[in-house]
């Protein structure tokens, strides 16, 4: 059974596959967002889906909104 995040959060991601089509994937239980900058990747740790990992450079977009009495919202092109 996934924990119970305190802070609920959605990241919304739109990458290029390798047939240059969009493919948006989204993660609504975020464990954590890990950006390696060396390595050029984003990992999402998601409690229900796992840890997936993209590339910085495929992403076309990244949305992500964490809601903690009030609402943050990121977003990367």
């Amino acid at each position: 059974m996934p924990l119970t995040p305190a802070i609920s959060a959605r990241v919304t991601i739109t990458a290029r596959d390798i047939n240059n089509n969009n493919v948006a994937k989204t993660f609504n239980s975020v464990g954590s967002i890990n950006f390696d900058y060396v390595k050029g990747m984003i990992n999402i740790v998601d409690l229900v889906q796992g840890s997936l990992y993209f590339s910085l450079t495929a992403i076309t977009t990244l949305t992500y909104t964490a809601v903690a009495g009030g609402a943050t919202t990121v977003v990367m092109s």
